[in-house]
């Protein structure tokens, strides 16, 4: 079984395998240096509160609560129904709701941003803090730099002269 990461990986170093393992490193480092630089560049971008893969997400859940229905059963259980007559309950308070995206994914689901429009609150309260384009900013502040010729590196005698081994297993 792969992952998302490990597919994401094996699609860019594909073209890279075949070299020297040095080569090797150096594309990933090359790879991932280019990344961090985008990445950055595109946090600085939005001048919203998330970033902007969950900012349009937030719009786009927005634009489907014309078609529910809020009623109040206290200060922090809210009933919402669909034009389809789907009846989901959140607790605000909680930050709960019965289809489980608000749990699941820490944002507001559709269900949950009628209620949060009901009671005048911020959505934005609401998003997990892993959302934001603070962090956001965060995760990608650091730079990877290059190495330079290898040549004109400057190694110690010490680990020069070590020997590192493959590890003895199948």
């Amino acid at each position: 079984m792969t992952s998302n990461i490990v597919e994401s990986v094996n699609a860019v170093t594909k073209a890279a395998k075949n070299y020297p393992i040095v080569s090797l490193l150096e594309s990933l480092r090359q790879t991932v240096q280019i990344w961090f630089c985008k990445h950055r560049d595109e946090a600085h971008g939005p001048l919203t509160m998330l970033t902007s893969k969950f900012e349009n997400n937030l719009r786009k859940m927005s634009s489907e609560l014309r078609n529910l229905r809020v009623s109040a059963s206290n200060q922090t259980i809210f009933s919402v129904i669909s034009n389809d007559r789907s009846t989901f309950v959140v607790d605000i308070e909680e930050r709960t709701c019965t289809c489980r995206m608000m749990q699941v994914d820490r944002m507001p689901c559709p269900h949950a941003l009628a209620v949060i429009e009901h009671t005048k609150r911020d959505p934005y309260a609401y998003c997990s803090y892993y959302y934001t384009k603070d962090a956001f900013l965060k995760a990608y502040e650091h730079s990877v730099y290059p190495i330079g010729n290898p040549d004109e590196w400057t190694v110690p005698n010490e680990v020069q002269n070590q020997i590192v081994l493959p590890p003895d297993q199948k």
